[in-house]
């Protein structure tokens, strides 16, 4: 039954996770200015929910500070790239290339960490790489702006999760998810005087229902279905955000093409095979 919860919670945060794309889309709003209210809306339920979970004194040690730092700089660029390739590129274009991510994560621990460079990720690299070549294959490899900020988005995300790794090593996983989120304010926060953009009450239930929903309640979704399932099964689970998100986009008539699903779907098999050992 325990078991059972956990792949419900698991599936839920990926479902909430998938339809990320469409709300940051309806949001009107430039990629960094959306990831702003996203993350000042989300923190005071991350941080009270790290705070339960690891105490108040244990959430303020911070030595070493620089993983936290790092991770919490590469969240905040990740999201920003992803947001900004949604505004110029489809969903499965978006979401194909951004989860070649994990396998970046995975190959920085083999170079930096040294973790062993086993078999398995080398057919997970060859694999990611086919996805990519061939979701950009249209009569010929087509490779526009769009696809090369959502690549970013990828590799920016391949460093959130390498530099999360190493601060997990020394903070509670919970905590570094909420300084990471307080890091992200900050370094989002001037982009509001850089950018001219409407605020209505329409945007605000948007932005409100990303933050409290599309994070903090997917993290809350996340993390307590780990009480129930395993790492791996949950890190295999996390890849059904590329079909729902592809799913969800046909709610704005984007209907992905046959390279898409394709190259999606090798890369999903990719970061699955890239967490067998």
């Amino acid at each position: 039954m325990n078991k059972k919860r956990g792949l419900i919670e698991m599936i839920g945060a990926t479902l909430i996770w998938g339809s990320t794309p469409i709300v940051g889309i309806l949001s009107n709003l430039p990629s960094a200015v959306f990831v702003f209210f996203r993350v000042i809306f989300a923190f005071p339920f991350i941080f009270y929910f790290a705070v339960k979970k690891a105490g108040i004194k244990e959430f303020f040690k911070l030595k070493p500070f620089w993983p936290l730092l790092l991770s919490g700089i590469f969240l905040a660029i990740n999201w920003i790239f992803f947001f900004w390739a949604l505004n110029i590129a489809t969903i499965s274009t978006v979401v194909v290339l951004y989860y070649t991510g994990p396998i970046i994560s995975i190959i920085l621990a083999v170079l930096f960490l040294r973790e062993k460079f086993h078999k398995y990720l080398y057919i997970a690299v060859i694999l990611a790489l086919s996805g990519v070549i061939i979701s950009n294959f249209n009569k010929g490899i087509s490779f526009g702006f769009g696809a090369f900020i959502a690549l970013l988005a990828g590799v920016s995300y391949g460093f959130l999760g390498f530099f999360s790794k190493i601060a997990t090593m020394y903070h509670r996983s919970v905590s570094v998810t909420a300084w990471q989120i307080l890091i992200s304010i900050f370094l989002t926060l001037p982009f509001l005087f850089f950018y001219n953009f409407s605020f209505d009450f329409k945007t605000f239930v948007i932005v409100l229902i990303a933050g409290i929903v599309h994070t903090a309640f997917a993290l809350f979704l996340w993390y307590d279905s780990l009480n129930f399932i395993s790492v791996s099964i949950a890190s295999i689970l996390q890849y059904l955000d590329i079909f729902f998100a592809m799913i969800f986009g046909l709610f704005l008539g984007q209907v992905p093409n046959f390279h898409q699903i394709t190259g999606g779907f090798l890369i999903a098999i990719a970061g699955i095979i890239g967490t067998k050992k």
